[in-house]
């Protein structure tokens, strides 16, 4: 409960920052964030309402009236930083209006910079009849907050990683000891050129695990590539093991929390596995036992715990009647 209040703080501080700095730019007319927080609203609104917006303007240029577009669910969403009847009017009037009225779509408002309280509710001149109504379709900050503030831990993290990645974290001079950064201080040390055919793992068909997750582009290159050092790591946690420290668990569910934050994400799999390698990277880097070695050796070495959580199925799915490393 402390953690998803500490994420809602600081999503809801970040957005009331965007919004202030998007109205502050405007009374100088400077547009460029503007342009800019389109790409970001469209990620957010994703995230929040769980729609597949695109970028109209990349479909066709210059699109009239309309930023966003999911022609799954049949919405169009107008991103605008004017706060006015006139504004949803306009663009209710425009002619491509006329065609999506047509085809069912739902048009929303999505409100940047100030509170749009006062449109909702009223009546607008929508001229071709197209789906939209005032009272749920008009978005802005607050909505938003009141929205993120309901979602479940999972969702309301990866909104929040959305924000990091857009702001930049705030420096954290609290930095804790974690058993990933111990198990990447100890593989770093190996001798990682020599492998040997991993035990028991012949029995358990791999590959039917990589085709079952579309992951055949990345089989050769990482999955085969890292699978052989599955009894390094095997050995590195069989001494936590025989000290009782219970690290073995805790890396692997480290490694599924990671994994389990891409699964909301509209992405292909190949993605969400390079994701998680980036994230599991970054925490070891914000661990304060991680010793300093060469950036290339840290990815090597994630990318081995990475795949070999893969093989103890840790992370992606199992195809039916699989056998398989259980930890």
């Amino acid at each position: 409960m402390m953690n998803s209040q500490r994420l809602f703080n600081n999503i809801s501080e970040k957005l009331e920052i965007l919004a202030n700095r998007i109205k502050t730019n405007g009374k100088l007319n400077i547009l460029d964030l503007n342009i800019h927080a389109e790409t970001f609203y469209r990620d957010l609104i994703n995230y929040v309402f769980v729609y597949k917006l695109e970028s109209a303007n990349d479909l066709v240029a210059n699109f009239e009236a309309i930023d966003l577009i999911d022609d799954e669910n049949k919405i169009i969403v107008q991103v605008t930083s004017t706060v006015s009847k006139a504004k949803i009017e306009s663009t209710l009037k425009k002619k491509s209006m006329k065609e999506y009225a047509e085809k069912k779509y739902k048009i929303q408002f999505m409100f940047i910079s100030d509170e749009a309280k006062s449109l909702r509710g009223q009546s607008f001149a929508n001229p071709y009849e197209i789906d939209f109504d005032s009272k749920n379709d008009i978005l802005d900050k607050v909505l938003l907050i009141s929205k993120i503030s309901q979602l479940n831990a999972g969702r309301k993290a990866l909104v929040n990683d959305l924000f990091e990645s857009e702001f930049g974290q705030k420096p954290n001079p609290i930095k804790i000891n974690s058993n990933l950064a111990t198990i990447i201080n100890i593989l770093s040390q190996e001798d990682l050129n020599i492998t040997s055919n991993p035990t028991n793992l012949d029995e358990f068909n791999i590959d039917e695990k990589v085709k079952f997750n579309d992951l055949l582009m990345i089989k050769e290159t990482t999955i085969d590539e890292y699978k052989v050092y599955y009894n390094k790591v095997d050995s590195v946690y069989k001494v936590f093991d025989h000290e009782g420290q219970n690290k073995r668990i805790s890396v692997l569910r480290k490694i599924t929390s990671i994994y389990e934050k891409e699964l909301t994400k509209p992405i292909e799999n190949v993605e969400k596995f390079f994701n998680v390698v980036n994230s599991v990277e970054d925490y070891i880097l914000s661990s304060s036992n991680y010793e300093n070695i060469e950036e290339d050796v840290l990815e090597m070495c994630v990318k081995i715990i990475v795949v070999d959580a893969f093989i103890r199925c840790k992370i992606f799915k199992n195809p039916e009647e699989y056998k398989y490393v259980i930890t």
